[in-house]
């Protein structure tokens, strides 16, 4: 087997959604930020706008949605930090793209 790592794309804005392609399935995701509670999330939908998983907490250094056993995703999300400025990112939540790479890894 090998691992494969799919790139998922952050953007310079606080609420966006687009659709991507793993494993052969199409999905949209939505990132937003919720000021309030000053984290992150994230909603994960088939193309066509079936929910599957919706505010789901967006965190670093964790299995993000290996959980949940879905059929068709085998893998999970991983937000990588770009280097250690823990200071920078609390200070700029908004800037996630700055300061983390996010992909999508699995198995074939």
């Amino acid at each position: 087997m090998a691992t494969m790592q799919v790139v998922v794309p952050l953007f310079p804005s606080a609420d966006y959604a687009y659709n991507i392609s793993f494993e052969r399935v199409a999905y949209a995701l939505r990132f937003y930020y919720n000021e309030r509670a000053q984290q992150w999330y994230v909603d994960l939908r088939y193309a066509g706008g079936e929910p599957i998983v919706l505010g789901e907490a967006v965190v670093d250094e964790y299995p993000m949605f290996l959980d949940y056993g879905l059929p068709e995703m085998t893998g999970y999300f991983w937000l990588e930090p770009i280097g250690k400025r823990q200071n920078e990112t609390v200070n700029n939540p908004l800037q996630i793209w700055d300061y983390y790479n996010l992909y999508y890894i699995y198995e074939e």
